[in-house]
C-alpha cells in the first residue's frame, strides 16, 4: 500500500500497550524483526508479565502504565512516536481513552495510533436489548463511546476492528475436546482469524508510509472462514481424524464455563444472543490479506498446526 503521493512518516518510537498478551507479543516480535530501528517500549500492567517482557525481550524498555493513572500514561508515552492500545473488556474505557488522549496531546509526539474495538460493523447501539446494555461485559457499549473519545481527539488513529473469534480460543476451550471429543460454545455465526496475522497488520500499518489509514475504521478477519461452531466441529472431525461433535446449549455452556466466568456467564451468554441476532452483518474481507500481501491463515490450517495440544 505504497504510492507517490504517501506521506505518514514512519514512527521511529512504538508504544505497546498488552506486550505480554497474544496480540502485542507478537506485534513485538515483528518490529524487531522487520524494523529493528524503531525503540520499542513495552507495557504491562501487571508484574508477571513485567518479568516476562525483560526475559524474553532485553531489546526493549519495559514499563508498568495504568491507563486509569493519568501520571504513569503521561511517562509512558513520553516522547513516542506510534501508540498500539488494546484494553481489557471490563476496562473503564471512558477514564481510560480520556487519560490516553490527555497524556498523547501533552506530549505531541504521537504520529499514529493503533486502537483494536470489537464491533459488529455500522450497528446501531440503540438496539441493544437491556440484558447487554447493562451488563459489565461491556464491548457493545464500551467500544462506541471509545470512538467518540477518539475521533474528537483529532489525533491520528486507525481503528482495527477485530471483527471476528480468534483461533487460539479453542485452546481454553478444549476441556470439552480432550474429555470428550465434543466442543462446548454458543452455536453463533462468526468471522475467524489468527491473532497472530492481527498482530502482523499492526505492524505492517505502523510501517506503512500511506496517510490514507490515518481516520479509518477497518474490519479484520481472514477473508476464508465465517462458521457456525457447529461447523466448526464438522471441520475439526475432518482435521482430526475422529468424530467431533458440538453443544450450543446454554446448559452445557454454563456447566462447561461456569467456573472460569463466574457471575459473568449470564452477561457473556447475552452477548452471544446479541451477536447471533445480528449476524446477517457479518461479511468476509480482504482488508487483511492486502495488508499481509498474502492468503491469511484459514481455520484448518490453524487446526493442523495446534491438533495435538487440542486433543491432549
Amino acid at each position: 500500500m505504497t504510492g507517490s503521493d504517501n506521506n505518514k512518516p514512519i514512527p521511529r518510537s512504538v508504544l505497546i500497550f498488552g506486550a505480554a498478551g497474544h496480540i502485542g507479543g507478537p506485534l513485538a516480535d515483528f518490529l524487531h524483526r522487520e524494523a529493528p530501528q524503531i525503540k520499542l517500549r513495552l507495557v504491562s500492567s501487571r508484574p508477571e508479565g513485567i518479568e516476562r517482557l525483560r526475559a524474553t525481550r532485553p531489546n526493549a524498555e519495559v514499563i508498568t502504565a495504568n491507563y486509569l493513572d493519568l501520571s504513569s500514561l503521561e511517562a509512558a508515552v513520553d516522547g513516542i512516536e506510534g501508540v498500539f492500545v488494546n484494553s481489557p473488556p471490563e476496562m473503564d474505557e471512558q477514564t481510560a481513552m480520556t487519560n490516553l488522549v490527555t497524556a498523547l496531546k501533552k506530549d505531541g509526539s504521537l504520529i499514529h495510533l493503533l486502537r483494536t474495538v470489537g464491533l459488529q460493523p455500522e450497528a446501531n447501539y440503540r438496539r441493544l436489548p437491556p440484558a447487554v446494555r447493562e451488563a459489565k461485559f461491556g464491548l457493545p457499549m464500551q467500544h462506541p463511546g471509545v470512538k467518540r473519545i477518539l475521533d474528537e481527539s483529532d489525533l491520528p488513529v486507525t481503528y482495527m476492528n477485530l471483527g471476528a473469534s480468534f483461533m487460539d480460543n479453542f485452546l481454553w476451550m478444549k476441556g470439552g475436546l480432550v474429555r470428550e471429543r465434543k466442543l462446548i460454545w454458543h452455536n453463533r455465526l462468526i468471522p475467524m482469524i489468527d491473532p497472530r496475522e492481527i498482530a502482523e497488520v499492526a505492524g505492517r500499518l505502523f510501517l506503512s508510509d500511506n496517510h490514507r489509514h490515518i481516520g479509518q475504521f477497518h474490519t479484520l478477519n481472514n477473508g476464508h472462514d465465517l462458521l457456525r461452531y457447529s461447523d466448526v466441529a464438522d471441520l475439526m472431525s475432518e482435521v482430526f481424524g475422529e468424530k467431533i461433535t458440538h453443544d450450543g446449549s446454554l446448559e452445557a455452556f454454563t456447566k462447561e464455563y461456569g467456573p472460569q466466568f463466574g457471575p459473568k456467564l449470564t452477561e457473556v451468554w447475552n452477548f452471544f444472543e446479541y451477536e447471533r441476532a445480528n449476524e446477517v452483518v457479518w461479511a468476509r474481507n480482504d482488508f487483511v490479506e492486502r495488508m499481509l500481501g498474502r492468503k491469511p491463515r484459514t481455520l484448518r490450517e490453524w487446526l493442523e498446526e495446534h491438533a495435538e495440544l487440542l486433543l491432549k
